[in-house]
């Protein structure tokens, strides 16, 4: 499904073509690259990438969101840079995106079965942990060319994907056929400010100005809360022994029956249980963050980690305003609507958040059937295709009662869904069921912005070797935009 507004070549600027992939320099980053505690010593936040603008006073028009002109207020950091934005070739995009959320092999499953081995969902793994295995993060990639969900799935995994130079082409591969298209342009995402200031844009926040800028690459993990707080809950009910509890009144949240030794016996707030889902959500998001930023570190390219902005807007929330990314949003009731929390019900065909109600968990017991039976499905921890354990491991973890969940916990499950639903109108009902608040802005570093304003002893500007001699390693037919110095008018 792919949604179009405005023509491919409607970019809001003029970005030199990039090149096409070559498995020699997905291997030359494995190979050549420095250490990951060299990268750990220098790895910074750098913001200005070819074809930014910082602080100049000037007008500029903002194209490619949404056709609005724009002024960032004249300040100590005049920057116009004279290049024109370089995009990622499609080497550096495919790395960048395994480093994120690619397949590494076969998660272990090395829990025990009397530890809560009944809470792993998949059995495939990918270059960041998730909880439970359920790889409840999709990472969103926005370009020049429009908005893509990188979603690789091999079949079935292997113990570990990338075992030698052989394999480094499938990097590419992953990248290419792992994609599925959501826009054919950028998302307007270009906040017009108040009536009186409506030359000062700010896309989310004061600090996006160069957000969502031609040439860029924005990477942005989205993530299904739904899944995390659905699968917490089978879990805590089958392992932990404490119940969900309405806050408002300290009752039991519908699961009265099951409350008794050995089955349900300890309170727990629903808002408190809601803030935990979070807690795995951005423990993930977090991991992928970090393994966004020292990737660009390894290949000198500049990367700019960015929370300060409205993820419910960049989404959707506000298509009167801006479109975002097209999701769509329950409309709730004030009354009942206990943190007034925008509510996110996914992208049809793309991302479909287990939430109650959407299109496609219309009640409790769906969603919470789903989740459960996730674990032996394709994929799933329990499916056995193939497995990393040894056959008579595997036989014998599969035929233990404690390697599944029990009816019970289902059925008190559903009764606590039920229970939100009624008194909220959604469950989760606390947290937006989707966030996508941290992300990571990647492009090729203005050197000159860098040159001028720092200090080059020590290497407080910043510039490594990689950066230094990145057009030289990755881009040899290109010209180095930074070899004359430190351009760009103030």
């Amino acid at each position: 499904m792919i949604f179009s507004r405005r023509g491919a070549d409607d970019v809001g600027g003029s970005p030199v073509a990039a090149g096409a992939g070559d498995p020699a320099e997905v291997a030359a980053a494995f190979t050549s690259t420095p250490t990951l505690f060299q990268l750990l010593s220098t790895v910074r936040t750098r913001r200005i990438g070819l074809g930014y603008r910082a602080e100049t006073g000037e007008e500029e028009a903002f194209t490619w969101s949404g056709d609005r002109t724009a002024t960032q207020p004249q300040g100590p950091f005049a920057y116009a840079s004279p290049a024109a934005p370089v995009p990622l070739s499609e080497t550096e995009a495919a790395l960048l995106c395994w480093a994120a959320a690619g397949p590494n092999g076969m998660a272990l499953a090395d829990v025990p079965v009397q530890g809560a081995l009944a809470g792993m969902l998949h059995r495939r793994g990918r270059t960041v942990p998730s909880s439970s295995g359920d790889l409840g993060v999709d990472l969103f990639v926005i370009d020049d060319s429009g908005v893509w969900v990188y979603r690789p799935e091999p079949d079935p995994p292997r113990p570990v994907e990338i075992r030698g130079p052989d394999d480094y082409g499938r990097i590419l591969d992953w990248y290419r056929a792992g994609r599925v298209q959501v826009l054919d342009h950028r998302p307007d995402v270009a906040w017009p400010g108040a009536p009186e200031a409506t030359h000062n844009v700010r896309p989310m926040g004061a600090g996006q100005y160069n957000l969502n800028r031609p040439g860029s690459t924005w990477l942005v993990p989205v993530g299904d809360v739904g899944l995390e707080w659905f699968n917490q809950l089978l879990v805590s009910y089958e392992w932990s022994g404490f119940y969900l509890q309405d806050p408002d009144t300290g009752d039991p949240a519908g699961c009265e029956e099951w409350i008794r030794p050995g089955f349900l016996e300890v309170g727990f707030p629903i808002p408190a249980f809601d803030e935990l889902a979070l807690l795995l959500h951005t423990g993930q998001v977090g991991c992928m963050v970090q393994n966004i930023r020292l990737a660009c570190e390894a290949l000198g390219l500049g990367a700019w980690t960015t929370g300060s902005y409205a993820d419910d807007f960049l989404l959707g929330a506000y298509p009167e305003i801006s479109p975002g990314l097209g999701f769509s949003f329950l409309e709730r009731d004030p009354a009942t609507n206990p943190a007034t929390t925008s509510t996110c019900q996914g992208l049809a065909g793309v991302f479909e958040p287990v939430m109650v109600p959407s299109p496609r968990f219309p009640d409790a017991a769906s969603a919470v059937r789903y989740v459960r039976s996730l674990r032996e499905g394709p994929g799933g921890a329990l499916d056995g295709a193939p497995d990393p354990w040894r056959p008579e491991v595997a036989d014998e973890v599969r035929a233990h009662p404690r390697a599944h969940l029990s009816d019970w916990a289902e059925e008190a499950a559903i009764a606590t869904v039920e229970h939100i639903v009624a008194k909220h109108g959604c469950c989760p009902a606390y947290v937006n069921p989707v966030r996508a608040k941290l992300s990571v802005q990647v492009h090729h570093v203005d050197t000159g912005f860098y040159r001028r304003y720092f200090v080059p002893d020590g290497g407080a500007d910043g510039l490594t070797p990689a950066i230094e001699d990145h057009f030289a390693t990755w881009h040899p037919g290109l010209p180095d935009p930074g070899a004359a110095g430190d351009g760009g008018q103030a």
